[in-house]
């Protein structure tokens, strides 16, 4: 990861600020293997930002690289103790790996940084169906409904919730 001056013919080592720019358009590209590359070279280099962590935790999920990912997107919370959205992927993670009390509070925490995390509300009501917690799991189907989840989405949940109730419609 070397560039080349215009100038001379030195060879000098990218900015941080021209590894993440790169990073990230490769991200954005869908150029996943390169993306990754500068993701890596980032972090090996020994710079810490909180986006690359998360991003880099973020190409590891979709890779399937469930533990790997899990330590990126904690470091982005250290690095960033109020990144919503790095305790959300977490919560993603961590509920993937059948950590539902874990997932249940980091999606908590991602709604107490940022209220209107419609998506985090939808995830905490799936949570707390599987948690048994049915009293509440509505009222976070409505909460992200109301706040721009889709809406039949949301009704698919709580009709869940009432078959598990035993509420079935009479026809």
């Amino acid at each position: 990861m070397e560039t080349s001056l215009k100038k001379s013919d030195k060879k000098t080592k990218p900015s941080k600020k021209q590894i993440i720019n790169q990073a990230i358009q490769f991200h954005l590209e869908g150029n996943i293997p390169e993306a990754l590359k500068y993701y890596q070279y980032y972090i090996n280099q020994g710079f810490n930002d909180h986006r690359v962590f998360s991003n880099f935790g973020a190409i590891l999920q979709g890779l399937g690289k469930l533990e790997e990912a899990e330590i990126s997107y904690r470091k982005a919370i250290e690095l960033k103790p109020d990144f919503a959205d790095a305790y959300y992927n977490l919560g993603n993670i961590l509920k993937d790996l059948g950590k539902s009390r874990e997932a249940e509070i980091l999606y908590r925490k991602a709604i107490k940084i940022k209220p209107d995390f419609a998506k985090a509300h939808y995830n905490l009501g799936g949570i707390l169906s599987d948690l048994k917690n049915l009293e509440n799991v509505m009222s976070r189907y409505h909460i992200a409904s109301k706040l721009g989840m889709d809406y039949n989405l949301c009704q698919l949940g709580i009709g869940k919730i009432l078959l598990k109730q035993g509420n079935h419609a009479k026809g």
